[in-house]
């Protein structure tokens, strides 16, 4: 009983602290907050590719960090930087302290989000329960969602002004971090990280791998296409005071589209038998709905943003479902670092992309950019991949072994 008591507070934490570190009731605002202060749009596209590289330049040091304070706090650090992330953007609402702002968020993520994936499936191992993690985790995810979609609704606070979201916002994070000071664990404090081999050697082991793969590799690329070339998160309170939302109502637009893009995921099960032509064409249709909302842009025509939302959503979890399947489980975790990283660096380019848009005169010029990525994104891969990825491979150590021969995996 004493078991499932402490077992329960666990789950209880994992979920209260994903609902309330994704409950940021400035996400629909800080946008629009910088753009009031003098940020153009290519300097908001600027700010934003921070966020990224920040991720990408600070994540091994600060997973060498991680493994010496712990993961707890490592996590709690986190956020802590983005609550000074929040604070600072209110009291300094300049480019150089939204720039600052953007990085220790980025950083923010480095900490607390891998430390937390570990630390939720090493607990439940501690408690002989690897089986529940795939539940645990859907659990989580769950939580993720609700709190971001009821984000959605801090455009509503503008009634009291910006200083009340930041301090919502705050406040919010400052439970999430009481949940995670308040989880029950069985695991030891600290885990002696293992002795691992240099970041080169594990990225050059890892092209390899990926290299040998060329399953992997499409499926890969898609993935990331369809995840990254369909994200407007970050622009959607600019694109919906665009198209003639007021300010007090921006976040409709990203709580219609988010939902949308959960129930897609909490549906795409149903089509795990679909064709490879079938995906190839959804992604085509996709682009197809991005280019004719940026030609009409209109607030009546929101609804092709929903639809493909929707679509792009059932599309992603088909892709990053079978690209799991033909990862070997041995390189499992390298290759998607991989991803993860790949994930970042196709971010950066949207912003770009997106930003040059702004730069022409409107943010539909970007979205039709986007489009017509995903439009060429759909044939390419209509012409290239041509056959199921029924089955991995064999690979053998000595095919992709370092050359001082470490096992780096």
């Amino acid at each position: 009983m004493e078991n499932k008591k402490s077992l329960g507070r666990f789950i209880t934490a994992v979920c209260g602290y994903s609902f309330f570190n994704k409950m940021t009731l400035l996400t629909p605002l800080y946008a629009i907050f910088m753009q009031s202060h003098g940020v153009s749009d290519i300097e908001l596209s600027w700010l934003l590719m921070l966020y990224p590289l920040a991720i990408l330049a600070t994540q091994m040091p600060i997973t060498w960090l991680t493994s010496r304070i712990g993961r707890r706090r490592a996590i709690i650090l986190g956020q802590i930087l983005k609550s000074i992330a929040f604070v600072l953007w209110f009291i300094w609402p300049t480019y150089a302290g939204f720039a600052i702002g953007m990085c220790l968020w980025g950083m923010q993520y480095a900490f607390t989000e891998p430390a937390f994936d570990a630390l939720m499936y090493d607990e439940l191992a501690a408690r002989h329960l690897r089986r529940a993690y795939t539940r645990v985790l859907g659990w989580r995810r769950a939580a993720q969602a609700l709190g971001a979609a009821l984000s959605a609704f801090g455009s509503l606070m503008m009634f009291f002004g910006y200083g009340w979201v930041t301090a919502a916002s705050v406040l919010a994070l400052g439970i999430s971090v009481l949940f995670i000071a308040g989880m029950h664990l069985v695991q030891p404090r600290f885990i002696k990280p293992p002795k691992t081999v240099g970041i080169r050697v594990l990225m050059r082991t890892g092209m390899r791998v990926w290299l040998m793969l060329p399953c992997v590799q499409m499926l890969m690329m898609l993935s990331l296409m369809v995840a990254n070339f369909v994200y407007l998160d970050d622009y959607l309170s600019p694109i919906a005071l665009s198209i003639g939302l007021p300010v007090e109502y921006v976040g409709a637009l990203p709580f219609i589209l988010m939902g949308c893009s959960v129930l897609g995921q909490n549906i795409a099960y149903k089509f795990s038998s679909l064709k490879n032509r079938t995906i190839h064409a959804a992604i085509c249709t996709v682009g197809l709905l991005f280019a004719l909302f940026s030609v009409f842009y209109s607030l009546w025509t929101a609804w092709m943003l929903a639809l493909a939302y929707f679509i792009a959503s059932i599309v992603n979890m088909l892709l990053y479902s079978r690209m799991q399947d033909a990862i070997p489980t041995r390189y499992r975790s390298l290759l998607l670092s991989l991803y993860n990283i790949g994930s970042n660096v196709a971010y950066v380019m949207v912003c770009l992309i997106i930003g040059l848009g702004g730069e022409l005169g409107s943010w539909r010029y970007g979205i039709l950019m986007m489009g017509l990525i995903l439009i060429w994104t759909g044939v390419w891969a209509a012409l290239f991949q041509r056959n199921e990825c029924y089955a991995t491979p064999a690979i053998h150590m000595t095919d992709i072994a370092p050359q001082n021969g470490t096992n780096c995996i």
